[in-house]
């Protein structure tokens, strides 16, 4: 496996991607992806992790395919043994590969150099442990792969211009996504519901409550919470879909999750993000329609890279609706103003 610079343009036609990560993971890189698409314009890029995910930057990329890490035919890459013949001629067509993850899995990208690609480079997806923000982290192991860039936000132009099926035509519109991929991220779903309905009011906007397979247990209460408020749920959407209805909203409110990245990223009007025990540094979605509201407790954000120890997120609890109300508040009179 070769740990020399990323190869020049005029020398590279075909590129695979690797990244399985989370959607958050997956738009974090997004500057890190802009800038390999802006080195190798000409290049057919090829990524490999999750379709619904990667389909969402496939315009923004200008991609040429997205494969599915989650067929069987992959796992042979983990494996010591030679990559089966039907791989070796499927990545025989690359000249670079890109492997995005926590850590460097050594029998991975060796495989994928035995597999026939002659410049295989792994790119770090978070630093573990760490306080480096993503984007800043991955823009300097890049520069010493060769690749200087200065990270820029990034945004899913695109979103706008779709069909959300949800909102056109009405509003102005509060999305509200209550859930993420840990429980112990979550601000209470009590104080989503004062907040959402103190926002509607105040601000005269309707709410839109987003629920997909990280909302499904608290899915009967967020349903029985908007029906008493005539408030609307858009339940197990498309991420195509959540976006172009998120590119359509005022303002969005949500936890440290891969929606709120994707709210950011999709242009909503602004972006409230609620963190407790993670770093908001690190993991925060950038954007100038972005304002993050941290945790009180003293200790937070305590997680340790995405292990969050604490038995229970005081610092959540302790972040009331008043607060987020009253800063949700002042961002979009300052938009208004602006």
């Amino acid at each position: 496996m070769s740990v020399s610079f990323l190869p020049p343009p005029e020398t590279v036609g075909a590129i695979l991607i690797w990244h399985q990560g989370a959607l958050g993971d997956l738009l974090l890189a997004g500057p890190a992806l802009a800038a390999v698409r802006k080195r190798y314009p000409q290049a057919r890029i090829t990524a490999l992790g999750q379709p619904e995910r990667w389909a969402l930057l496939v315009p923004e990329l200008s991609l040429a395919a997205v494969w599915d890490s989650g067929e069987a035919q992959w796992a042979s890459l983990y494996s010591e043994a030679e990559p089966p013949p039907v791989l070796r001629e499927r990545l025989a067509a690359f000249q670079l590969a890109l492997v995005f993850g926590p850590r460097p899995q050594g029998v991975l990208l060796q495989n994928l150099a035995r597999a026939g690609i002659p410049r295989v480079h792994w790119i770090p997806s978070f630093s573990e442990g760490g306080r480096e923000p993503v984007a800043e982290m991955q823009a300097r192991h890049l520069a010493g792969l060769g690749l200087e860039y200065e990270p820029q936000i990034f945004s899913l132009g695109w979103a706008a211009k779709a069909d959300s099926g949800w909102v056109d035509g009405e509003g102005p519109w509060l999305a509200v996504a209550p859930g993420s991929g840990n429980p112990k991220k979550n601000w209470p779903l009590s104080h989503f519901y004062e907040a959402a309905r103190a926002l509607a009011w105040e601000q005269r906007m309707g709410v839109i409550w987003l629920a997909g397979p990280a909302e499904a247990a608290i899915l009967p209460y967020v349903e029985g919470l908007a029906a008493a408020q005539g408030q609307v749920v858009a339940a197990g959407q498309s991420l195509g879909q959540v976006a172009a209805i998120l590119s359509r909203c005022r303002l969005y409110l949500g936890n440290d999750a891969g929606l709120t990245h994707l709210a950011a990223a999709a242009g909503a009007g602004q972006v409230v993000a609620i963190f407790g025990p993670t770093d908001s540094r690190v993991w925060g979605p950038r954007g100038e329609n972005v304002t993050i509201m941290q945790g009180t407790c003293e200790l937070a954000p305590c997680a340790e890279g995405r292990e969050i120890s604490c038995p229970e997120p005081r610092c959540l609890e302790g972040l009331t609706p008043a607060m987020v109300v009253d800063a949700a508040g002042a961002k979009l009179a300052e938009s208004s103003s602006s």
